[in-house]
């Protein structure tokens, strides 16, 4: 480890950026899917125009969903799960995308499998909302880089200064 203080959105004192909510990360297992959420809302809010959780489906209540707006106003409806990140609707609230599990489980599922996520969707699970959202939005990658190269000509400016 190199020591460097690692948090997102860019803060004063941050001096790198990385998720804080990998799927795949030890220290990810000890945070619940609903607190995964939270941080995605939290962390990502100023480089989207909207996300907010909503509440979630009936047959999945493990399974936060969130109401996402690009920067270029599309508007999605998103799955926190055990895979990742996944788009299950292309408006808010719409939540198609959570139909396949129905008819593969019935509605004693309590949680999305990687069986039928790979037999119902079509969609793909991003380790990462970062992930996610550089794949469907070119205004929040170009956003990300602005925040990156503020964040450090600011560093610059203060190693410059002492």
């Amino acid at each position: 480890s190199s020591g460097i203080n690692a948090e997102w959105p860019l803060r004063p004192g941050s001096v790198v950026l990385t998720s804080t909510y990998q799927m795949n990360t030890e220290e990810q297992t000890s945070k619940t899917l609903q607190e995964v959420a939270v941080d995605i809302e939290r962390d990502v809010g100023t480089m989207v125009n909207y996300i907010k959780i909503i509440d979630s489906d009936n047959e999945f209540p493990n399974v936060p969903l969130l109401n996402l707006t690009t920067l270029e106003d599309e508007k999605y409806c998103i799955a926190v799960t055990t895979l990742g990140i996944i788009i299950i609707g292309y408006d808010h609230d719409q939540k198609n995308g959570l139909l396949g599990l129905r008819n593969v489980h019935g509605s004693k599922a309590p949680k999305l499998t990687h069986q039928a996520s790979l037999v119902e969707s079509n969609e793909k699970f991003y380790e990462t909302i970062y992930g996610l959202l550089d794949h469907i939005s070119p205004l929040y990658r170009s956003a990300f880089c602005n925040a990156i190269s503020s964040r450090l000509l600011q560093l610059q400016n203060e190693l410059n200064d002492q």
